[in-house]
């Protein structure tokens, strides 16, 4: 795998930056539309899925420098899989285990579906 070195990073930095301060300003965004906590959740990491498996089918070069603003900075500064989490942990904390299971379940299968989707767009 190539590294990033020189003049080349010095534009995937500020691109990455740049991507990441778009995709959280995305999830905020979609956070002022009033849903509950746990449909932002799904709607934030299944719309962050579908972009990356766009992302990735189009631009397969891991290091590729629109790939890195779009997949790391974009899709990762939307999407919250520490939200995920917090969101189980307390659901599990209140005694809702059926409720924790669902979401998980629903949120990875979503987000399955949306990369796979995203990629067959992109192909």
């Amino acid at each position: 795998m190539a590294r990033l070195y020189g003049a080349v990073m010095d534009r995937v930095v500020p691109a990455v930056l740049a991507g990441g301060a778009t995709g959280a300003a995305g999830r905020w965004a979609i956070g002022e539309f009033g849903w509950s906590s746990a449909t932002t959740l799904l709607v934030v990491n299944t719309i962050g899925c579908f972009v990356l498996g766009i992302v990735i089918a189009a631009l397969p070069e891991r290091e590729h420098p629109i790939r890195l603003a779009l997949g790391v900075g974009v899709c990762g500064g939307l999407t919250t899989f520490s939200g995920l989490a917090v969101d189980l942990a307390m659901r599990l904390d209140a005694g809702d285990v059926g409720e924790a299971a669902s979401m998980g379940v629903l949120s990875l299968g979503l987000g399955l579906i949306a990369f796979l989707g995203g990629r067959a767009v992109s192909a």
